[in-house]
């Protein structure tokens, strides 16, 4: 068997997703030979019994054509990731191939080149099959998206389509007619964390024994409901206030974080507020997750799954959610939480006081149940174990 995974961006999720796959391959000695076709970098992040590994080939795609690459429209650039693909797909000649990110290749792969090999890929964030009211402009943008998808699963080479919200499935299935259209766990790696370290992270960051911390975790922009947030803490009472921290965690680009800065300088509050602003990886993440009372999960009009909710789930830490999508369904349906207009700075306040009174919903064998479905194992064994049984 050689397999090829194929991406174009190696950040967030895509080196984690990249990371399980290379090292369940590694792990289980699987005969054949893996290549990995992405940007500069990833062979880097591994040790050397991998990195090095006769059955694991790290290719790097040239720098000037990830920036050809970029710099095309959005049309555009679905044909030329496309074309990127079917180039290396022709010089390595594999039995298989995933697209590690679909969505940029659906236009390519139902109108470009013909696929030198069979092809699956990993559907991040369908967007279509939401029960929302629409404008007649985003009405016809959904059909225009179902037309689009239907015609890359339409093409003779294509076998998966492992999708991250699993809810996409059935309304999947019904546009394409396909029955290879599967649900995909989104998976989150444990690290052991005692509670020494925990109370030591509690210690350095300076958060008082009496507060509730609440945990808002990830890339930092305005789609993750900052701003709304920090609206709502003003709205607060000063008993309320003195009871709550709250941990912005996570890179951020300089213009916004002067955009959050000078709002929390203008707020007259009690409420702790620790800005972390930088990117943490393994068990600092677990950690800070552990210390954490409450996670925040407040995006604004977010499709599609987080993997933070896997990870407060892992951690027992029930959530305060957007009600939007499948992250609300989820959340509401599992009693992971509270589920909120995340738009509102008067709903998430209420749900901050529900919170500090104790009365916020949590099924803690539900948060166990999802956190054993999701983990890397799970998500590379659903992926591999598929295309190996068809080779």
């Amino acid at each position: 068997m050689k397999l090829l995974l194929f991406d174009t961006v190696l950040d967030g999720h895509h080196t984690d997703y990249l990371t399980y796959l290379i090292e369940y391959w590694h792990e289980h000695k699987i005969e054949g030979e893996l290549l990995v076709v992405t940007p500069r970098g990833l062979s880097g992040q591994f040790p050397n019994e991998i990195s090095c590994s006769t059955q694991i080939q790290f290719i790097e795609i040239a720098e000037r054509e990830i920036a050809e690459f970029k710099e095309s429209s959005i049309v555009g650039r679905s044909f030329a990731g496309w074309n990127l693909f079917t180039r290396y797909a022709k010089q390595y000649r594999p039995d298989h191939a995933i697209l590690m990110y679909f969505d940029l290749f659906q236009l390519g792969l139902g109108l470009g080149k013909k696929s030198p090999c069979p092809v699956s890929g990993i559907y991040f964030r369908p967007n279509f099959h939401q029960h929302v009211s629409r404008s007649g402009k985003e009405k016809w943008m959904t059909k225009i998206k179902k037309l689009i998808l239907s015609r890359a699963l339409a093409n003779p080479a294509f076998v998966n389509l492992y999708c991250l919200d699993k809810t996409a499935v059935p309304t999947i299935q019904a546009i394409t007619g396909k029955d290879r259209v599967l649900p995909l766990s989104d998976p989150v790696r444990e690290y052991a964390v005692t509670n020494e370290q925990t109370e030591n992270l509690r210690m350095t960051l300076g958060i008082e024994e009496s507060r509730k911390v609440f945990l808002l975790f990830g890339y930092l922009d305005d789609r993750k409901g900052i701003e709304p947030i920090l609206d709502s803490i003003a709205l607060l009472n000063p008993i309320e206030s003195k009871q709550m921290a709250l941990i912005l965690a996570g890179p951020i680009s300089d213009q916004y974080r002067t955009v959050i800065e000078e709002k929390i300088e203008s707020l007259n509050t009690d409420i702790q507020i620790l800005c972390h602003f930088q990117t943490l990886k393994g068990a600092a993440i677990q950690t800070l997750f552990s210390l954490s009372d409450f996670v925040l999960t407040l995006y604004q009009k977010h499709v599609g799954m987080s993997s933070i909710v896997v990870r407060a789930a892992l951690s027992q830490k029930p959530l305060i959610s957007s009600d939007f999508g499948y992250l609300g369904n989820l959340v509401s349906s599992q009693q992971l939480g509270t589920t909120v207009d995340s738009s509102s700075p008067a709903a998430i306040c209420a749900a901050f006081q529900r919170a500090l009174r104790g009365t916020t919903q949590f099924d803690r064998a539900a948060a166990e149940k999802l956190a054993k479905e999701n983990t890397a194992q799970a998500f590379a064994e659903q992926i591999l174990s598929e295309i190996l049984e068809k080779n």
